[in-house]
């Protein structure tokens, strides 16, 4: 009777164990045609950042992107370039194994998993950021307009009206926080003071007020020295501007973690790469650009 029980139990065993077998085989299969299909997705990313890097290139040799939004940029751009070569020569190799083990099986299960992830937060990093960089990421401010000749502090009469300017920055900063409200972001203004290369008037007031700022760096400063300090301190008015102005506005998200004020003075420097007829006296040096960056931490 026994014997009877177990010849009809051991086909049916054997077709359990038989189907059991093959799901794994069936999922390997699956799974690896599915982590083709996201490494190919990881190498057009990588294709994207080259792209993006192109960008930021072009617009870093324009001066339309301040130092520390380039610079950053330019780290995510290689970081992740290193993330998805390591990423996508792991998965290759894990695509191409034979062996169907269970721990082969475990193996490609976390790497499609851990691939889709990476995928998708790194696709969009690289669309927030090529959005970012599509932007006009720079203000010029007129010094003519802001400051009267020989000043660098902002009139009170026109600082409610100078408010307008920032409108353009604000909006696009605004947009970019509502359309990717999941990541925290950090927020750079950077305001690169310019000037011409007039000579400042020894003993006048603005030669006394200049030189007392710059004591601590020189006795006995020249022009080109005192034409920076002129146009640091320019660069720190708009930046004082640019905050009350956004403390002025409504709060806009609370997915900006950070936001970091810099200011830098370019002296005597031309503002704009493109133009090679500069005068000495040339109103189109004085000026302050006033940059924007936003990036997801």
């Amino acid at each position: 009777m026994l014997k009877t029980t177990m010849s009809y139990l051991l086909p049916f065993l054997l077709a359990v164990l038989s189907f059991t077998a093959c799901v794994p085989k069936q999922g390997i299969t699956n799974a690896r045609k599915e982590l083709g299909a996201v490494n190919q997705q990881l190498k057009e990313q990588d294709a994207s950042l080259a792209n993006l890097e192109k960008e930021r290139t072009k617009k870093e040799q324009l001066n339309q992107i301040d130092d520390t939004a380039s610079s950053r940029i330019k780290k995510f751009i290689d970081n992740t370039h290193q993330q998805l070569d390591t990423l996508v020569r792991n998965n290759t190799v894990l695509i191409g194994e034979t062996a169907v083990e269970k721990e082969d099986w475990d193996r490609l299960r976390k790497a499609l998993a851990f691939s889709r992830k990476t995928s998708k937060l790194i696709g969009e990093k690289i669309d927030f950021l090529n959005e970012l960089i599509d932007q006009n990421l720079v203000l010029r401010i007129d010094q003519d307009v802001v400051f009267g000749s020989g000043k660098y502090e902002v009139d009170p009469s026109v600082a409610d009206a100078i408010g307008r300017l920032f409108e353009p920055a604000a909006k696009e900063i605004d947009y970019l926080v509502k359309k990717y409200p999941d990541f925290p972001l950090s927020l750079v203004i950077t305001a690169k003071g310019y000037s011409d290369a007039t000579q400042i008037a020894e003993g006048s007031t603005l030669y006394k007020e200049l030189k007392e700022r710059v004591k601590l760096q020189t006795s006995n400063p020249g022009n080109r020295e005192l034409n920076k300090e002129l146009s640091v301190a320019r660069a720190e008015a708009v930046i004082r501007l640019f905050k009350n102005y956004t403390v002025n506005r409504s709060k806009s998200g609370g997915n900006i973690r950070n936001i970091l004020y810099l200011h830098e003075g370019k002296g005597e420097t031309y503002p704009d790469p493109k133009i090679s007829n500069y005068q000495v006296n040339d109103p189109r040096r004085r000026v302050v650009l006033l940059f924007w960056s936003i990036f997801p931490e």
